[in-house]
């Protein structure tokens, strides 16, 4: 396995295109790893820090595991097929399911933080939380709420400050 290090945006473009197909969004808390589908979410730069930005609903496990250790990995596939992976992983629950297991996904320690990312995947980044925001209802437009809140389970908008950045080139 060859690491190539990224600038944070050297590869947004790429992460935006797939990103609206989904993403892995990874956890850990003590032994447990969860990894979860995101398609909303971004790269910005904030208070001169590279940040991903990443939407978490309060139902989901990812949430309660984010809240406990505030980091996260995205990991991006960008030439791999992974699309049944991603259904998979966006349709079924960490409490309920082993989905790294059911998917056959292969982990692999991060190089800063403690929460592995998806060797299946070429893109990575590593992101430790620096601001969290819970969506105030009231300021979301009507439509948006009619489409996607319909149960009112809105999210929470965590900031990662991405500390590492690479693509994983060679096989497994």
């Amino acid at each position: 396995m060859v690491y190539k290090d990224l600038a944070f945006n050297e590869y947004a473009d790429k992460m935006f295109d797939q990103l609206q197909k989904g993403a892995f969004i990874t956890t850990k808390k003590g032994k447990k790893v969860n990894t979860m589908t995101i398609a909303w979410g971004g790269i910005n730069f904030v208070w001169s820090k590279p940040v991903f930005i990443a939407y978490v609903r309060y139902t989901r496990d990812t949430y309660q595991m984010i809240e406990s250790t505030d980091e996260f990995t995205i990991s991006v596939p960008l030439n791999k097929d992974l699309d049944k992976e991603l259904s998979y992983c966006g349709s079924k629950s960490g409490r309920d399911y082993d989905k790294i297991k059911e998917c056959n996904l292969s982990l692999r320690d991060s190089r800063v933080i403690k929460t592995p990312i998806l060797d299946d995947c070429e893109l990575h980044y590593e992101c430790k939380v620096i601001y969290k925001q819970a969506m105030e209802p009231g300021n979301i437009i009507q439509s948006v709420k009619d489409r996607y809140y319909k149960t009112n389970d809105y999210h929470v908008i965590y900031y990662g400050e991405i500390v590492d950045s690479y693509i994983i080139k060679g096989e497994k």
